[in-house]
Formats: C-alpha cells, sequence, structure tokens
C-alpha cells in the first residue's frame, strides 16, 4: 500500500503503478524506480539502477538451488518470479527447520505477489487522501517488514554483529544525504562483513 501512496503521489498513473507492481514485483527496486522517474533520470540510469539492485537475487537464488534443484525449467522459473527478500526468508526458515515441501515456499510467494498487487491499487486509491506519509507511520512499513526479516534469520551472535554493522552504515549513509545507495551499499558489504567476523 506504502508504495501505491508514494507513487501516486509521485505523479505516476495508476496503469503505470500497477504495471510495475505485476511486472517489477520487487519493493526496494520499485521506490527506487518511482525516485529515479520523479527526478527525470534517464531511462538507461532507472534500468541500470533497478538491475544492480536487484542483484541479490542471484545470491538468493544460487542459497535455495539445492531445494529447488528437481523442479522443471518451468517449475524454477516461476520460483525465480516470485523470489522476494520476503519469500526467501521465510522459506530458508522452512528448510532450516527440517521442512522439505515446495508447497510452503510456492503457497507463501504467490500469496505475497497477490496481496502486493491488491494492496498497490489500494495506495493508488487512498493516495491522494492520506497526504503526507510519514504522517502516519506508513513509510516505516518497509523497513519494519526488514527488521522482521532479520530478526527471524538470527542464529548466532555473529549475526547480530553483522546485522548491526550493516545498520549503522546504511544509517550512517542515509543521514549523510546518500539515502538512495544506503540500502545497497550495506548489503553489498554485508557478506563482507560476515567472512571477517566469523573468521
Amino acid at each position: 500500500m506504502t508504495f501505491g501512496v508514494v507513487a501516486r503521489q509521485s505523479g505516476l498513473q495508476p496503469l503505470e503503478i500497477v504495471a510495475m507492481s505485476l511486472l517489477v514485483f520487487a519493493g526496494a527496486s520499485q521506490f527506487a524506480m518511482v525516485r529515479l522517474f520523479s527526478e527525470s533520470a534517464p531511462t538507461l540510469i532507472v534500468i541500470a539502477s533497478v538491475l544492480f539492485i536487484n542483484l541479490r537475487h542471484a545470491l538468493m537464488a544460487a542459497s535455495l538451488r539445492s531445494q529447488l534443484h528437481g523442479l522443471p525449467f518451468f517449475g524454477r522459473l516461476l520460483a525465480a518470479c516470485f523470489l522476494t527478500d520476503e519469500a526467501f526468508a521465510m522459506a530458508t526458515g522452512h528448510f532450516r527447520r527440517g521442512g522439505r515441501s515446495l508447497a510452503y515456499y510456492f503457497a507463501f510467494a504467490i500469496s505475497l505477489y497477490v496481496l502486493w498487487n491488491i494492496a498497490t491499487v489500494g495506495g493508488i486509491l487512498i493516495g491522494d487522501a492520506i497526504g503526507d506519509p510519514r504522517r502516519y507511520g506508513i513509510d516505516f512499513a518497509i523497513t519494519a517488514t526488514f527488521l522482521g526479516i532479520v530478526v527471524l534469520a538470527i542464529r548466532r551472535r555473529s549475526d547480530i554483529v553483522i546485522a548491526v554493522v550493516a545498520a549503522l552504515i546504511a544509517g550512517g549513509l542515509a543521514l549523510a544525504g546518500a539515502s538512495t545507495v544506503a540500502v545497497i551499499t550495506a548489503g553489498a558489504l554485508a557478506p563482507l562483513i560476515a567472512v571477517f567476523v566469523r573468521r
């Protein structure tokens, strides 16, 4: 819903917003696209930014490869289309607990896709009525989601150190005015921090 509100208030047309949720289906990338479009960024910059932000999906897919290898090509392609940070976190937790059924992944991931698109339409419809999303804390919804993912993923003390250092990097960059690259930079540095901490 937050995305629909922000995108509508940025001047995008409802059809453009709906198409973005249906075809891109990647929260961070969609918010980046809205910001870049509102700043009249060149199309190549928008495409390159979205591809860069979504590179993390290659790592998530590689991590799930052993669980998905039994699927036919079309099944793996379908799994990739619905892969998000939330679906990855839930699937990883399921497999760590000894779960083997891929129905869990597909049920969660497809439900998330459907709900994301319904909520996008809801955001478009109420976007003008809400005014500033920060007034109701709506802008914090995505942050709260990622905090939940991080908390669920913590297994060792080193995970806490990695999460805190990455959060400090992202927060520092955001406060310094580099909010568009804050999360990307922290996400790119987190694996390096993990290697250093665990050694």
